[in-house]
């Protein structure tokens, strides 16, 4: 009878010992950050967060509080779990959640809105709000085919870096877009990365207004159609040789455009009278669908993989002029292959032919910039929504924020939620199982051991 109260005593103390374990493992657990809580299993990695992201977070000098302001019952797992990864990788990133329903007075104080995310710099005094039907996209054509909404993007990581770069900082720079001469529109990935930017985009007729506006900083034409009038040349050329910066798309026409073609050949590259082509790197058998080929050693390419993909369509072709202007230095960041060909009606000629270069003009005050891309399809809405995986878009968000020294390129696009994703929560957990159970479970076994040991 005393060998087997014995016996009991012993398992009795093993059990306290194991559930002691257990519940210290809880709490310790509990204390950990939300990235080692949860492992990113999704098949887009929407949990995951870029360099981008890290670098910002990483210079942040700011206290920034984002603000979850919902129902906690009705908040979607994956914004609350998304925005804690952000204050756990900056001391500068407060997160505060405000139940709407138990205390909307808090909302109304804060000037917030219900279902947002609320992102606040009290050290610059500014704000920005995030519905959060902006941060898990819906296509809700799918609701009227199939009776139910369709998740199709997650854009927390675009939407949020982007506003804490804004709320953080005073820089405010204005892009204007030319147009009266059939000009592309931007679409609205496009639009939206420029925003997360900090940068303000408005249109401007050039013969209408007669002047390029003193404030604007980035001169945008977007493949126009026709021609510039000897007006908006002069007002162009004029506007560069003063030290301005401007990005053209150039694209491929028919009609000739000898006034374009003469303020890009100012600055040592020529538009040729053709399409591109390459018979070598092409998709899907078609040569005038270009993967282009990178080249680094430009602020353009700055952060993209040189063996990165992207794709041009249907593409004019640049040279460089061989005796450049004095002053002028040309640095291409694109090109064809060395199977690249100019098509025209008449002929083909071989050639590796420039699709993509900045080009920079010395002056006694500066320097003036001009950035030309032979392509406009380079930020086509449907070839990036198609193919998410080009670097098409980054190379464009280079090329414009290159112009200016105080501002990055935060613009991170959407991720695809097409594919199922799965998450392990509170992944980190199990590791920690592993690592700690299993010692506590081995030493539990060296006790029993032993005491059996001693009783014999």
């Amino acid at each position: 009878m005393t060998r087997k109260l014995k016996k009991g005593g012993y398992t009795a103390i093993l059990s306290v010992i194991v559930i002691a374990a257990v519940i210290i493992l809880n709490m310790i657990v509990g204390r950990l950050p939300e990235k080692v809580r949860q492992w990113d299993m999704s098949s887009s990695q929407i949990y995951t967060l870029g360099g981008t992201t890290s670098d910002l977070l990483k210079a942040l000098d700011k206290d920034v509080t984002i603000y979850v302001v919902g129902d906690p019952a009705n908040v979607d797992k994956r914004i609350t779990s998304f925005v804690k990864r952000y204050g756990d990788l900056s001391g500068h990133i407060k997160v505060e959640t405000v139940d709407s329903v138990l205390h909307p007075e808090q909302v109304k104080k804060l000037n917030a809105t219900d279902s947002t995310l609320l992102v606040s710099c009290e050290a610059t005094n500014k704000t920005q709000s995030i519905p959060f039907n902006d941060i898990i996209k819906m296509d809700e054509s799918s609701y009227y085919y199939y009776g139910q909404a369709k998740e199709t993007e997650f854009d927390g990581e675009g939407q949020l870096t982007g506003a804490i770069s804004h709320v953080t900082s005073d820089v405010s720079k204005t892009i204007y877009v030319t147009e009266g001469h059939g000009e592309a529109e931007f679409g609205k990935t496009v639009t939206d990365m420029l925003g997360k930017s900090n940068l303000t985009v408005t249109s401007i007729n050039l013969l209408k207004d007669g002047k390029i506006p003193e404030d604007c900083e980035l001169l945008l034409i977007n493949a126009p159609a026709s021609d510039l009038a000897n007006d908006e040349k002069t007002m162009v050329s004029d506007y560069l040789d003063k030290g301005g910066h401007v990005l053209i798309f150039a694209g491929y026409s028919e009609k000739e455009r000898p006034n374009l073609t003469s303020v890009i050949s100012a600055y040592g590259l020529n538009l040729e009278n053709g399409m591109a082509a390459d018979t070598k790197n092409f998709y899907q058998n078609n040569p005038y669908y270009i993967f282009p080929t990178i080249e680094s050693g430009s602020e353009v390419t700055n952060g993209v993989d040189i063996k990165s993909t992207a794709l041009v369509l249907q593409s004019g072709a640049l040279t460089q002029i061989q005796n450049l202007p004095e002053g002028i230095s040309v640095t291409p960041f694109m090109q064809t292959s060395d199977g690249g060909m100019l098509v025209t009606p008449d002929a083909q000629k071989k050639g590796t032919y420039i699709l993509g270069a900045v080009s920079e003009k010395k002056l006694d005050t500066g320097s003036a910039r001009l950035t030309v891309f032979s392509t406009p399809s380079l930020i086509d809405e449907s070839l990036n929504t198609s193919f998410t995986n080009l670097s098409n878009l980054t190379l464009f968000m280079n090329a414009v924020t290159s112009n200016f020294e105080d501002v990055a390129n935060v613009s991170i696009p959407s991720k695809s939620l097409e594919v199922t994703y799965n998450t392990v929560t509170h992944g980190g957990m199990w590791g920690i199982l592993f690592i700690l159970v299993i010692p506590a479970a081995a030493l539990c076994c060296g006790l029993m051991i032993w005491l059996k040991r001693r009783r014999l």
